[in-house]
């Protein structure tokens, strides 16, 4: 099963007005482009009004894994960012269940966030299960590249980190390649990579693929102090 039927199978509630703008903020392409100064920045003051660390996750989907991560650490502030709308809604109501408010969802490519990140920032970040479409004419459009490192090593704290982790082995070993090369990050294992994650609560996407059989496949790393 592909990762666009499994998004198309998704069902959600009716959710009140009230619920999604106290979760979810609309990062519209068009604005971005335009005015993204129009857009709350990256960080906590802005985004949660307080000075909590902030951890962010990149196609968060349904958000599970960050509501657990959200409902786990009350101290911490965590934003899941995505550019689907339906699993958006899903995050919305699994947030609304926990009753959480350290947590916000955000709608729009973050691709077009990156002048939006504020420098030091993030405490970790979190790419899980980005989409692995291998034809050529997607390539420019995975998240894993050197523009989203320089992004992400200006705007993690030193010593933060960076989880990326997928369940296609070909599709790994490129965004390895490329994580590897980049001498900012030193990786928080010893193994060249790791095989498996067992948080408290998996994501749909872990579920569905370690379903399958798939192994899931992780590498680790943190930005290093020096010159950060």
């Amino acid at each position: 099963m592909s990762r666009r039927t499994f998004l198309r199978r998704i069902r959600t509630q009716s959710l009140d007005d009230a619920l999604l703008q106290r979760y979810l903020l609309n990062y519209h392409p068009r604005g971005l482009y335009e005015h993204p100064e129009q857009f709350p920045r990256f960080c906590s003051p802005r985004l949660f009004e307080n000075d909590a660390p902030l951890e962010l996750e990149v196609g968060c989907g349904s958000a599970e894994f960050l509501c657990a991560l959200a409902a786990q650490e009350p101290a911490v502030n965590f934003v899941g960012i995505d550019i689907a709308r339906k699993p958006l809604a899903k995050a919305v109501e699994n947030a609304t269940a926990l009753a959480l408010d350290n947590i916000r969802l955000i709608y729009g490519n973050f691709a077009q966030m990156y002048p939006l990140l504020e420098p030091r920032s993030l405490q970790r970040v979190y790419v899980h299960f980005p989409d692995p479409n291998m034809r050529p004419k997607f390539r420019s459009r995975r998240i894993i590249s050197p523009t989203f490192l320089d992004a992400m090593h200006a705007a993690l704290v030193p010593g933060g980190t960076l989880s990326v982790m997928t369940d296609h082995e070909a599709f790994f070993l490129e965004m390895l390649t490329i994580l590897e090369a980049d001498c900012r990050f030193e990786k928080t294992h010893t193994e060249r990579y790791l095989v498996g994650f067992e948080p408290a609560v998996k994501s749909r996407f872990q579920r569905i693929w370690e379903g399958h059989g798939l192994p899931i496949l992780r590498c680790e790393l943190r930005k290093r102090s020096a010159g950060g």
